[in-house]
């Protein structure tokens, strides 16, 4: 593992941080490439990248500390802010960047699920980079395996284990393929992004269960019994939308 890439003197280059950096780079640079500019200002998609890339780092933190407030008690307070330490939870960034971006586009006057929809790829494909960050940090790693492809994480110890970061990274590049593909099928705002949350589900859903963790409810882990939550509602969601616009559609 390379969780550091490089130090010049006392200044270090934290492989997680640097791959975060990338893929909100990539993911700011590809929404302003493609934003319709009757529509979107760039401006203020600049602006919603950058309230959104704050909120999602401390959104994920904060979860991760509510999460895992044992770790926490009676140490110093500042360690709630130790974000090199490791230790973050993608729904609660998600939650929290959501928040943000929609009082933003309620500020700017803009559709907040078209903003979605424009943007749901490629927050997969961001996604889909930062799991190359955990990679090289040697954490959210794989139960112990004898599969040929298994990786040895030496923090951990000196088993093979499934490199479920490159399985979550592989699947987060699917799921961007697959919405650049489905977006031209659009019929309602958003769809996109419905379809990105669902997507999610499934993956991360699967993915648990080769992933090391503590189970919560019987054989499922936390973030499966969100998965299903999120599956659920977006699956709903997403019939009776898709069913209203082809009824509207129909009687056109």
């Amino acid at each position: 593992m390379h969780p550091i890439l490089f130090k010049i003197g006392d200044f270090a280059l934290y492989s997680y941080g640097a791959m975060l950096f990338v893929a909100f780079s990539v993911g700011m640079f590809l929404t302003l490439r493609e934003a319709p500019l009757e529509e979107f200002n760039l401006e203020h998609i600049y602006e919603a990248f950058i309230l959104s890339i704050i909120l999602a780092v401390l959104g994920s933190r904060l979860a991760f500390v509510i999460f895992n407030w044992e770790l926490f008690r009676g140490g110093p307070w500042w360690r709630i802010f130790a974000f090199r330490e490791g230790g973050l939870i993608f729904y609660g960034g998600l939650l929290a960047a959501l928040t943000g971006v929609y009082l933003y586009c309620r500020y700017r006057k803009v559709s907040f699920l078209r903003a979605l929809d424009l943007a749901s790829p490629f927050i997969a494909l961001g996604y889909a980079i930062t799991r190359i960050g955990c990679f090289l940090n040697g954490c959210c790693y794989g139960k112990v395996t004898e599969v040929p492809w298994g990786v040895i994480f030496p923090a951990v110890d000196g088993l093979k284990r499934h490199p479920t970061q490159l399985y979550a990274s592989a699947s987060a590049l699917l799921i961007f393929i697959l919405l650049r593909h489905l977006k031209k099928y659009r019929t309602f705002d958003g769809f996109v992004f419905l379809l990105f949350i669902l997507f999610y589900g499934i993956y991360r859903f699967l993915v648990e269960f080769f992933r090391a963790g503590e189970t919560a409810l019987g054989i499922l882990t936390q973030a499966q019994i969100i998965s299903l939550a999120l599956i659920v509602t977006a699956g709903v969601i997403f019939i009776l939308q898709k069913g209203k616009a082809d009824l509207h559609r129909n009687k056109l």
